[in-house]
């Protein structure tokens, strides 16, 4: 089916029908959690129209006055341009769209007038980062249109301490009944000497599963967004926001012009890349900026460029941020197995095992992959609502709910898309009444849709992405979506989108051959990958040699680099992904029970992208602090200057004197000393290794008790 949704509003209804997979008519978007604004905060300029002299450049800045954008026609061709303190970070770069059977709307413009405002609000998200948000941005709305054919064309530019978001506009005018994008002409002109990292551009499942790269600009030829890069004294990533109803956009270099890239939008079967129906508005494309990496990956750029929740009118107890545990690292590595039969994993003793682990570790959800009929072997016709003979599913039910367990209901389409889509009411409605809550979609291999082959990244996979969410949203249901589209904010509008794969997570360890992920891409995702949103890394690994099945693959790390993942990769739904067994003997378990999934503040407090990361997020009057590594030794110096006046209690779980990535990663020397807010602490790593600390109030048998801390013996 190649018939789209016509005019690209915000997306806060639940699609009406599979067959259409439109958002048709007008329903209010709902706002976030209300939190009362500031003196001086309390609202939106109204937007200033004023004419404009069609050749002239329009400026906007952001509310510091740090960031700035220049919007011009030159020669008949939208452009802009950015600077940061006064330096370039993007040079004069093109605009423009292609529809079919039209002149490309990158010649033949003329600006006829701009409107200017200010957002300033903020607001609460349902889980997070940070507890609050404040969304400050001066905006300029460029109109301009075609000479000798009248075509109009909007370019929207929000501009952001932290950097800028542009789209494109389509207003409603003549001509627009039914239309065809061919190609988007966005250009990124940036320093060719800059370092980057980034994933290559393609179009398999698996894309987004790969390792990043850190390659000169100069060298990179296409790239996946986010792509971060370093130019100077500046950190700039490229990426897109609120991401419906369009392609994703990937990067490709310009023959001849040396760091100018081009968005290129992943293509449907056709070979179009998007099918539209009136007015129209694309997603951002998205630069965020800062003096250090720590400031991208503190950003909320992405997300403030997504529309308000559009589910918060009710009641969101169902929307619950936790741990979980669950049959799935066993699988991995061959120890039991997804199909049914003398080794399948998922059976009823196997689950509520992992059901008492849950509650011993104060994780909120259990996931069983292999429970449903169908599942494993070819994964074709799999029944989402029956489970394996081996498995009493109301028993499971019954003794997770008695616990406080939630429970994840595995859907592994594996690329069966249409059947999935056809069935999603059914099948989600039945978990509604079952009290199921949550589902871990899956789409490996390949996506067939409307019996098509097609990438999981064209326009119509997104659309059934955001059918599945709000389907889910429509029957209480969270998602955790793997190998599907990349994240882009939207789960500000949908936050029952809580998390999702496109990352080369735990599970590589084992696919990608005895070197698993390195070291050094845990210290680039932050950065990277992290940029647009959560991700289901899959942490909590702690017997890292672990290999039941003798398949001569392991995890890339210490035991102790597995604590420090906490602090250090968010997802409001984060595996401890261990066995019940290795949890039982390992002593760094304690540092996971109670694990915080949603924070009340983040930061990032020391980084070199590549080489070494230190994060510190907060809940309550707890502080968590996770360290890593690359493949060397280093020791840092970390000060606790982020803590407010006091005393505090710091339990330090470290690699271990003896301990080696290679050949001994499993010792965890434990520590628990006081500190005050003056302390620098030495954070010492082994190659591949970490540290991970909780820092809590002290009391005052811990001022008895407790000795202060004393930086280690090297």
């Amino acid at each position: 089916m190649n018939t789209f949704r016509g005019t690209r509003r915000r997306p806060s209804r639940l699609s009406a029908a599979v067959a259409v997979l439109a958002l048709a008519g007008t329903a209010a978007t709902l706002p976030d959690a209300p939190v009362r604004a500031a003196p001086g905060q309390e609202g939106t300029d109204r937007p200033a129209l004023a004419e404009a002299d069609g050749h002239r450049k329009h400026t906007v800045r952001s509310p510091d006055g740090s960031v700035r954008v220049a919007v011009a026609a030159d020669d008949g061709r939208l452009g802009y341009s950015v600077s940061r303190h006064g330096r370039v970070v993007v040079g004069a770069s093109g605009l423009g769209l292609d529809l079919a059977g039209r002149p490309s709307l990158t010649r033949d413009m003329r600006v006829t007038s701009v409107q200017h405002r200010t957002v300033d609000e903020r607001w609460r998200p349902k889980w997070g980062t940070d507890r609050t948000v404040r969304n400050h941005a001066r905006e300029l709305t460029v109109h301009a249109v075609q000479d000798g054919t009248g075509f109009r064309l909007d370019v929207i530019v929000r501009v952001f301490d932290d950097g800028v978001g542009i789209r494109y506009r389509l207003p409603a005018q003549p001509g627009l009944d039914a239309y065809t994008v061919t190609a988007e002409r966005t250009e990124f002109a940036l320093d060719p000497a800059a370092a980057s990292w980034s994933l290559a551009a393609g179009t398999d499942w698996n894309a987004d599963e790969q390792h990043y790269r850190e390659l000169p600009l100069a060298a990179v030829d296409t790239a996946q967004t986010p792509m971060t890069l370093k130019s100077g004294n500046s950190y700039i990533a490229v990426h897109e926001a609120d991401l419906t109803d369009y392609p994703a956009m990937t990067l490709r270099a310009q023959p001849g012009r040396p760091g100018v890239f081009t968005s290129e939008l992943v293509a449907l079967p056709d070979g179009a890349k998007a099918h539209l129906r009136g007015a129209f508005s694309t997603p951002w494309r998205t630069l965020t900026v800062g003096g250090r990496p720590g400031d991208l990956a503190e950003s909320h750029l992405i997300e403030n460029l997504n529309d308000p929740c559009a589910i918060c009118d009710g009641d969101t107890s169902w929307i619950r941020p936790a741990t979980y545990v669950g049959v799935w690292w066993e699988l991995q590595r061959r120890h039991t197995t997804w199909t049914a039969g003398p080794k399948h994993g998922a059976t009823t003793k196997r689950v509520k095992e992992y059901i008492d682990l849950a509650r011993r570790a104060g994780a909120g959800y259990v996931l069983a992959e292999g429970w449903n009929t169908g599942a494993g072997g070819t994964w074709e016709g799999q029944d989402f609502l029956t489970p394996q003979p081996d498995i009493d599913l109301p028993e499971i039910l019954r003794h997770a709910k008695a616990n406080d367990v939630g429970f994840i209901a595995h859907n592994e389409t594996r690329g069966f898309v249409d059947a999935y889509e056809r069935d999603l009411e059914k099948i989600y409605s039945r978990y509604e009444d079952l009290g199921i809550h949550a589902v871990k979609t899956g789409y490996a291999t390949k996506f067939v849709l409307d019996g098509v082959q097609r990438s999981h990244y064209d326009q119509r996979a997104v659309r059934h992405y955001q059918y599945v969410t709000e389907v889910a949203a429509r029957h209480r249901i969270t998602v955790n979506a793997h190998e599907a589209i990349k994240p882009t904010g939207l789960s500000r509008t949908y936050p029952n989108l809580m998390t999702g794969e496109g990352v080369a997570g735990m599970e590589q360890h084992h696919y990608k051959g005895k070197d698993g992920n390195p070291p050094a891409q845990a210290t680039m995702l932050p950065f990277t990958r992290y940029l647009g949103g959560p991700a289901d890394y899959t942490p909590g690994v702690l017997n890292v040699s672990w290999d039941p099945a003798g398949l001569g693959t392991r995890v890339q790390s210490t035991s102790a680099a597995q604590l420090a993942l906490y602090a250090t990769l968010f997802s409001p739904l984060q595996m401890l992904a261990d066995t019940p067994e290795n949890y039982a003997v390992h002593p760094g378990f304690t540092f996971l029970r109670n694990m915080p999934a949603t924070w009340d503040e983040s930061r990032v407090l020391d980084s070199a992208i590549g080489d070494y990361t230190v994060t510190a997020r907060r809940s309550g009057d707890t502080w968590y602090l996770g360290a890593l590594t690359d493949d060397h030794d280093r020791s840092l110096r970390v000060p606790l200057s982020f803590l407010a006046p006091g005393r505090y209690v710091a339990e330090i779980y470290a690699d271990a004197p003896g301990t080696s990535w290679k050949d001994n990663p499993l010792p965890v020397e434990t520590r628990t000393v006081l500190v005050r807010p003056s302390t620098r602490l030495t954070v010492s790593m082994v190659a591949g290794g970490g540290q991970a600390l909780r820092i809590r109030p002290a009391s005052a048998t811990d001022l008895r008790e407790l000795p202060s801390y004393t930086p280690p013996r090297p």
